[in-house]
């Protein structure tokens, strides 16, 4: 998700989160996942602040044609509980 920076840091990405995390929750889903780079922290406290809870560190390929792989952190929330 991305907030220009003239809204940022007045609750903008917060409230459509909760508004997504609303929509999945009806569709009788049970988790919603995020995965975010390990090494920015702005994404990671936005999963904390959501209530996120932090399964593990992984590898992904970011693009298949080349073969780069990003570490990102798996973050699950458990939308039984939301």
């Amino acid at each position: 998700m991305f907030v220009l920076p003239e809204f940022q840091g007045k609750g903008v990405a917060t409230a459509a989160a909760r508004l997504l995390i609303n929509q999945v929750a009806k569709q009788l889903r049970r988790y919603l996942f995020a995965y975010p780079s390990v090494e920015n922290e702005l994404p990671n406290a936005f999963c904390r602040k959501l209530c996120f809870t932090l399964i593990e560190e992984t590898e992904s390929e970011y693009s298949p044609k080349n073969g780069l792989l990003l570490r990102c952190n798996v973050w699950r929330l458990d939308l039984g509980i939301v």
